[in-house]
């Protein structure tokens, strides 16, 4: 299977390291100097006690790579705009294009541009970051996919996606349910990215607090009652294993939203966010938490806020 990763940042580059270390034929599609560093010296993957390191072959420019059987989208959400047209090239009549966004809206967004049959709407359960240019380190093991067919059963298409990611080390969870798979995950990072975000301080460290554990449960709550009234059957059972993710996260652990805010890059607020209070609107559902949140993040969209004048 030919793949190509648009978007291979620390996540993409993770995912997109280990399917070449297995054999597949992948091509990463980055930037700046982490794609000059692989170009040159290869893509090196840090994991727990080992690395290694892969020769792929890496570019900016989708239409030197042409049609691919399949795309791994891991772009930031808020490049969505930019990157989504980029995807034309990569794009023969039987290519798919595997979602590994935040948020419940990218499939849609894409399906728009290639068509919804080329799309798979999926979650990224992995935490991966650029260390140097060329470098990554893979943050969370096993690491982890979910990922279904938009009508809902399985497919021949789908079963071979799953085949050649689990060859590649990646555990692989083929959904028929996959709204649900995007709407369990928006469960919990949301309220995590988003409170603790505001908070400054780790999900685990404010879930501790009384107070916190009690904001907790109000925000996931707000994300089920939106999510159910989307169709989407999220019960008593997921509300609570939200509760636990958060409450078992290492002490200090934070979220992608928190790190890039702590780093003064641009926040995926509306995928983690706004979209909760923006659905919840549109189907008469109150969502005063995401909405205040969003509200105090919302300054820091674009990176930090301009200082005010004297």
């Amino acid at each position: 299977m030919r793949i190509a990763v648009m978007g291979s940042g620390g996540i993409g580059s993770c995912y997109g390291g280990m399917l070449a270390q297995a054999g597949s034929d992948v091509t990463l599609i980055a930037r700046g100097a982490h794609l000059q560093a692989i170009q040159q010296n290869g893509l090196e993957v840090m994991q727990r006690e080992d690395s290694f390191k892969v020769n792929v072959p890496a570019t900016d420019d989708p239409s030197q790579v042409g049609p691919v059987d399949l795309v791994l989208f891991t772009v930031k959400t808020y490049q969505n705009q930019e990157a989504i047209p980029l995807l034309k090239p990569l794009i023969g009549d039987d290519s798919l294009v595997l979602t590994l966004q935040n948020g419940v809206e990218s499939a849609g967004e894409i399906a728009d541009v290639i068509g919804a049959d080329h799309v798979l709407p999926g979650a990224a359960y992995m935490i991966g970051n650029i260390i140097s240019p060329g470098v990554v380190r893979q943050g969370t093991f096993p690491a982890r996919i979910a990922f279904g067919e938009s009508a809902g059963p399985r497919t021949p298409r789908a079963e071979a996606v799953q085949e050649t990611l689990t060859k590649g080390g990646i555990t692989t969870e083929l959904s028929d349910d996959v709204d649900k798979v995007l709407w369990s995950k928006v469960l919990y990072n949301t309220p995590a990215n988003g409170l603790a975000s505001v908070a400054r301080i780790a999900p685990r460290d404010l879930m501790d607090m009384p107070q916190g554990a009690e904001l907790f449960k109000m925000a996931i709550a707000e994300v089920a009652a939106v999510a159910n009234a989307s169709g989407v059957d999220i019960g008593d059972d997921d509300v609570q294993t939200a509760i636990s993710l958060i409450a078992n996260r290492p002490l200090g652990a934070r979220g992608s939203m928190q790190i890039d805010l702590a780093d003064g890059k641009p926040l995926e607020l509306e995928a983690i966010v706004g979209c909760v209070g923006r659905i919840g609107r549109n189907l008469g559902v109150p969502t005063p938490i995401h909405d205040l949140v969003n509200t105090m993040l919302l300054p820091h969209i674009s990176g930090p806020p301009e200082a005010p004048c004297a």
